[in-house]
């Protein structure tokens, strides 16, 4: 009989590493908090403890700190995911751990046996067959403590997987919510208009353009050559600009106050490339816009990688404030310009083609 049971445990051992597919479920009981756990304010009244007394504010005050912002202790709400994840994970161990724990206790009573065998107490006991027999037993141990090894080093791995991905989303939420708080600053930005074809301005800020104008404004920052490059292809669009009241805004990055002074303006507007001198371009002029254009660029740099600093990044805001897109790399110009229209006609036009993104 202690053969026939030693093959059974065998049978569980070969069978073992079929479970990991299985698709059993099981409450997560590890993790389960009771909804009367966090209501110590319920028992401090049952209890009739004063509402001044020392006691009372110590456990309010400890109450507090165990409870997330989901009403659940630290921790907890993450192995509810995890487990959610994994949900196979709690019944394989007990599993690994029942059969471990049959094959030691027989592996136990067949070491008995050899060694009255050994010692001249039992004289009926085949040797060859209690050896066979303990090194099924203690190898379905070993079999089960490897294979409950590798389970929980994958449950490791899985719970360092979802603290990643919770920490990116709390990341996330803190960069959108930078991104609002500067869409409301950047309608205070100054530009300058032209408003003549000699090249005669007037200054505005970003809000007034966009309130009382309707302009649209689309922002590139980057490097000299990146706004080079946007500024030559938007002129080959400046029909589509003025037809859809647009505004281009090039910001270089890399100058200081005194280069970014000492490009001609007013009398020198001549001096300027003619895809400079279009009056679809606006100049960033006043304070502001270091500190704006620098968080937009860290900001695709924590999305994107540092070739961001490089490639340049594009702003599309229609004119009642709000940003339709944020993407890097070569400026898309038509594809721009057809976002505006379906934002302002609510029509998607067919050849409008998804535009390069750090962020949705």
């Amino acid at each position: 009989m202690i053969l026939n049971r030693n093959f059974t445990l065998l049978a569980f051992a070969i069978a073992a590493p079929f479970i990991t597919a299985t698709n059993a479920f099981t409450l997560p009981t590890s993790t389960f908090v009771s909804p009367f756990r966090h209501n110590v304010q319920a028992v401090l009244d049952d209890c009739g403890l004063p509402k001044n007394c020392s006691t009372r504010k110590r456990l309010n005050a400890l109450n507090a700190e165990k409870k997330s912002d989901s009403g659940l202790a630290p921790g907890v709400s993450k192995n509810l995911l995890t487990e959610t994840i994994a949900p196979f994970r709690g019944l394989r161990l007990f599993l690994y751990a029942a059969f471990a724990s049959g094959a030691f206790v027989g592996g136990l009573i067949t070491a008995t046996g050899v060694a009255a065998a050994l010692s001249g107490v039992r004289s009926d006991v085949d040797l060859n067959a209690e050896y066979v027999n303990l090194a099924i037993d203690f190898g379905a141990v070993a079999l089960f403590g490897v294979l409950a090894k590798i389970d929980l080093d994958k449950g490791e791995e899985l719970k360092k997987s979802v603290e990643d991905k919770i920490e990116n989303k709390k990341k996330q939420k803190k960069i959108v919510k930078g991104m609002r708080e500067r869409e409301q600053r950047l309608s205070k930005l100054e530009l300058d208009v032209r408003v003549t074809e000699d090249g005669e301005t007037k200054r505005a800020s970003v809000g007034i353009m966009q309130e009382k104008a309707k302009q649209h404004i689309i922002l590139v920052a980057g490097p000299g050559r990146v706004i080079r490059d946007a500024l030559r292809g938007a002129q080959l669009n400046k029909v589509n600009f003025a037809m859809t009241n647009i505004l281009v805004v090039p910001y270089e990055t890399g100058l200081d106050e005194a280069e970014r002074a000492s490009k001609p303006s007013g009398s020198g507007f001549a001096d300027r490339p003619s895809y400079e001198r279009q009056p679809y371009v606006a100049e960033p002029v006043g304070e502001g816009w270091d500190e704006f254009i620098a968080e937009e660029i860290n900001t695709a740099v924590e999305q994107a990688g540092e070739k961001a600093k490089d490639e340049g990044i594009a702003l599309v805001i229609a004119n009642d404030g709000k940003v339709l897109r944020r993407g890097l790399g070569k400026v898309p110009w038509r594809q721009m310009v057809d976002e505006l229209e379906e934002a302002v006609t609510g029509e998607k036009k067919e050849t409008a083609i998804p535009f390069l993104e750090f962020m949705e």
